[in-house]
């Protein structure tokens, strides 16, 4: 006698009467009591049952006693009859109470043994699977056509050879049992079902986590990133043999695709590509040089290039789902085509699944698969799980499987898929669609770099690409030989991209002072004639004005070529350079005071404001923040900035804000080439209370159309910092923030360089977001920092510190009237070299370049060398392309010397296209935007 009996369970049943449930209405069908029996156990409501016979045992759920109607224990008693309340939702517990209060079934005779327990399992699992069909049935409305006669006939028997010892008997009328109830689902659902068991690893786990799922032999797919399989290798190599075994007769496979749980949506493009490289790798090493087919995360991990990034890896699957957190879109069907912006698509399965370690998910499994089946074409139900514990329910699941597809047939993903008519319908979720947890997460596992340990990830990774692109030129040019090539990248990347990120800091800065130099001796060679300087090498593919310090330069050098302005300062010598992509310039070290003085920008700082040719800025002495930025001969200010606090509260309790105090604004350069500005002060609660001090330097350069903004923070009130330690970061944080005046302004924000319109109250991007109206576009550049929270219509906050966070320096940066946003933000993190030469201008011109493209909406965003290969095919350059238009284009990629041969290649190096080629060009036509792999031979 169950509650919710013939009906849904409501979603707010909790757990343990869900599991007093399955255990009062399994528990009977052990074998020792269904011997004694003349009829099947039967199930009825405990809240009105129907009167009590003699010879009849009713057993009430644990939990349920309180429901059963007044008197309902003396009319038991009357009858002759046996009641029997649980008292603990234990199943095994409560077959000792059956068999204590029914003596007739005690005796089994016979030594217990591994077979006999089993098929005591089994009998179990008959009943959940009995249960479970009857709701199946109700759920589709149709009427019950179970053979309950030769069932009852099966099962009996069953029983009394089990109570006799003769197992091969009672096993082969287990089997004619279960497949009597399969025959009956099949009769009113007469087309496929699917049950998916999904089984999540972790790379924390131990040895010994496989032996479960792989000694049930159910169906089974394990989601792990490739390093959890790794560390399976090593810890447990015995069970990955297993596995390996299993996947090759069929019921197990592997999900997954990235080397580890990255933080996807929120990295630099190579960041995700290295990601998904190395887990390829790692998967066909560990698994007898098999691909994973089906990409999924177990973390969220949901973005809107993924199936194009997926597509060009080689994956024909995906699961579009996040098991930990997140936001995301939820389809009704159970599969749809997830397609990327350029149009390329995956099979996704869409359907959320059942946790498998909840009993009472287990009560609404009947119900969700009769909705499947009713509304599919091919009914399907997901569950998902860790390797242990299960809930009892879910076990009785699986030794259904081994008997016969009582409610469903049980498949792995890959199967799934290959079974299952590919879909018709796709789907394509915007930016705004996907929601990320990370903050969050970062916060609730007390991370004390929850958000500038992505500032720092991205300004590692454009300097590990920017050293990856230098090495690639230098081996061009044949100056890369003396230089000690593969492992200390190789190993860099690793650590950049599984958190070691001073350990990659430190292989950076050992290794690019060797690779410039080698860069630098390519182009400008060894010789000794000429004047002496510096060859300023840009190894990114944005057209850059680069602000350098050159070392003993000249304090009073003036403009030349592509030297635009230069100032002495507390750094040394700055100067700011014309540099073309992939370019380099050479500036002298000294002045030569017969030439004449180049044109260079101008740069005016009066009062409170810096001013260039392009750009004009002011700060507000009373807040110490940015008043107003505007284009020069502008009237109105575009964008304001301060910094504030969220998530205090005033006197009476309500919301309250924060107040920026300025101590005092210094100017400290005037030109000619830097003007930078100073403010000090406080940032005070709603009581008068200062809550941190802070120092902000903004920086203007002659003739570079950028506002540069650093923001130090010190003395942090530490009552407040305890407040926020463990609050949500959403709602409690330090922040920038940003003003506008045009309240119809539109924000685009970067998704992987593309620029997408967001309404997003959290529009995440480490990269810019752009402020559009009508004739205006202001680019605000993150630097990585890529937490925002977004105010009404007009104000953005970029979150500075939340959680635990213990940095203290942050950098961003605004730029006007920029067509191409990703080329801002990419300038303010990638790095410039400055080499010293003895001689210069090099033989081929004080700037020049190695290789360009033509289309300013197509992003490199990696360079690399290619080695001569077997078949005779000389060295090369590969190059990674994307198009962030979102309009089909034609590029010329040009290379400092005519290549031979070209293709278009996808990730795994499957020729997609051979590339005509003109002259110094290679011509690449982008798809809106596609992401290109192109391999250039040039040797």
């Amino acid at each position: 006698m169950i509650a919710h009996n013939g009906v849904e369970p409501p979603a707010t049943w909790s757990d343990a009467l869900a599991q007093g449930s399955w255990a009062a209405v399994s528990a009977p069908w052990h074998p020792s009591i269904l011997a004694r029996l003349t009829a099947l156990p039967t199930i009825e409501s405990v809240d009105g049952p129907t009167a009590p016979g003699p010879r009849e045992a009713r057993i009430v759920a644990e939990g349920m006693r309180d429901s059963l109607p007044s008197g309902y224990r003396t009319q038991v008693e009357d009858s002759g009859g046996l009641l029997i309340e649980a008292s603990a939702p234990d199943r095994d517990a409560l077959v000792a109470a059956v068999l204590d209060g029914m003596p007739a079934c005690r005796a089994v005779p016979g030594t217990q043994g591994v077979e006999r327990e089993a098929l005591v399992k089994d009998f179990h699992a008959l009943g959940t699977a009995h249960w479970f069909l009857r709701d199946v049935t109700t759920g589709m409305g149709h009427v019950d056509c179970l053979d309950h006669e030769n069932l009852a006939e099966e099962t009996l028997a069953g029983a009394r050879s089990w109570v006799a010892g003769d197992f091969n008997t009672a096993k082969n009328r287990l089997r004619a049992a279960f497949e009597l109830l399969s025959g009956a689902r099949e009769r009113f659902y007469p087309v496929d079902a699917y049950l998916i068991d999904i089984c999540l690893l972790d790379q924390a786990m131990p040895g010994g986590v496989l032996n479960d799922a792989l000694d049930a032999r159910a169906p089974v797919t394990f989601l792990a990133t490739a390093r959890t399989v790794e560390t399976q290798a090593e810890r447990d190599p015995a069970n990955l043999a297993r596995l390996r075994a299993a996947i090759a007769e069929g019921w197990a496979d592997v999900a997954g695709g990235a080397y580890d749980e990255a933080d996807e949506p929120l990295l630099p493009v190579e960041s995700i590509l290295w990601q998904l490289r190395q887990g390829s790798k790692v998967y066909r090493e560990h698994l007898e040089n098999r691909n994973v087919e089906t990409l999924a995360r177990r973390r969220f991990a949901l973005y809107p290039m993924l199936p194009q990034i997926g597509k060009r890896f080689g994956f024909r699957f995906a699961v579009h789902l996040g098991f930990d957190a997140g936001t995301f879109p939820i389809r009704p069907e159970a599969k749809r085509l997830w397609e990327s912006p350029d149009h390329t698509n995956l099979e996704a399965l869409t359907r959320p699944p059942l946790a498998a370690d909840r009993p009472s998910q287990g009560l609404r499994l009947p119900w969700r698969l009769a909705q499947s089946m009713k509304d599919d074409h091919v009914a399907t139900l997901p569950l998902v799980r860790w390797p242990s514990p299960v809930a009892g329910w879910f076990d009785d699941l699986r030794r259904m499987f081994t008997y016969a597809p009582v409610l469903a047939r049980a498949v792995t993903l890959n199967d799934y898929f290959h079974l299952t008519d590919r879909p018709f319908e796709t789907f394509g979720p915007g930016p705004d669609d996907y929601v990320t947890p990370y903050l969050a997460q970062a916060v609730a596992r007390k991370d004390h770099q929850p958000v500038s340990r992505r500032a720092s990830h991205a300004r590692l990774r454009a300097r590990l690409d920017a050293l990856k692109a230098m090495r690639a030129m230098a081996e061009g040019l044949g100056t890369g030989s003396d230089v000690t090539e593969g492992e200390p990248l190789v190993d860099a990347e690793k650590a950049l991209e599984t958190g070691g990120l001073d350990e990659a800091s430190a292989v950076l800065d050992a290794t690019e002072p060797l690779w410039a130099g080698a860069l630098a001796r390519g182009i400008g060679g060894t010789g000794t004639g000429g004047r002496p300087g510096f060859l300023i090498l840009n190894p990114t593919g944005v057209a850059r004005r680069a602000t350098v310090v050159l070392p003993d330069a000249a304090l009073d050098l003036r403009p030349e070529g592509p030297l635009r302005a230069a100032q002495f300062t507390e750094d040394g010598v700055v100067a700011v350079v014309e540099l073309a992509p992939f370019g380099y310039a050479w500036v002298p070290r000294d002045t030569n005071f017969e030439a004449s003085p180049a044109p260079s920008g101008t740069l005016t700082v009066k009062d409170h404001s810096l001013r260039n040719d392009a750009i004009a800025v002011e700060i507000d002495p009373a807040t110490g923040g940015i008043r107003g930025i505007k284009a020069v001969g502008e009237d109105t200010a575009r964008l304001g900035q301060r910094l504030a606090i969220a998530g205090l509260t005033g006197p009476d309790g309500q919301p309250a804000a924060s107040s920026m105090k300025c101590d005092g604004v210094e100017i400290e350069y005037g030109g000619p080439a830097l003007g930078q500005a100073v403010s000090r002060g406080t940032i005070t609660g709603p009581d008068g209370r200062a809550l941190a001090s802070y120092r902000q330097r903004v920086r203007v350069w002659a003739g570079r159309p950028v506002v540069e903004l650093n923001v130090s923070l010190s003395k942090i009130d530490e009552s407040w910092l305890a407040t926020i330690a463990d609050a949500d970061p959403w709602q409690a944080f330090l922040s920038c923030r940003w003003a506008w005046p045009d309240l119809s302004a539109m924000l685009r924000r970067t998704s992987l360089l593309n620029p997408e319109l967001t309404e997003a109250d959290r529009p995440e991007t480490p990269d810019a977001v752009d402020i559009s109206t009508r004739r205006q576009r202001t680019a605000l550049l993150f630097g990585g920092l890529a937490h925002h929270r977004r105010h009404g219509p007009r104000m953005l906050d970029t979150i500075l510190l939340a959680g635990r966070e213990t940095a203290r320096e942050f950098s961003l940066g605004v730029v006007l009237d920029l067509e191409h946003p990703f080329q801002g933000s990419a300038d303010l993190i990638a790095p410039t070299y400055v080499v010293a030469t003895d001689a210069g201008p090099p033989k081929t011109g004080a700037t020049g370049w190695l290789f360009r493209t033509d289309h300013h909406g197509v992003a490199v965003t990696a360079v690399d060398y290619v080695a001569p290969t077997e078949d005779g095919r000389g060295w090369g350059l590969l190059f990674h392309m994307i198009e962030t238009t979102g309009r089909p284009a034609r590029c010329r990629l040009r290379t400092f010397r005519n290549p031979s041969w070209a293709r278009q290649t996808d990730f795994q190096n499957e020729v997609i296209v051979d590339l005509p080629i003109d002259g110094d060009a290679v011509l690449v036509d982008f798809t809106p935007y596609e992401l290109a792999r192109v391999e250039v031979t040039l040797g």
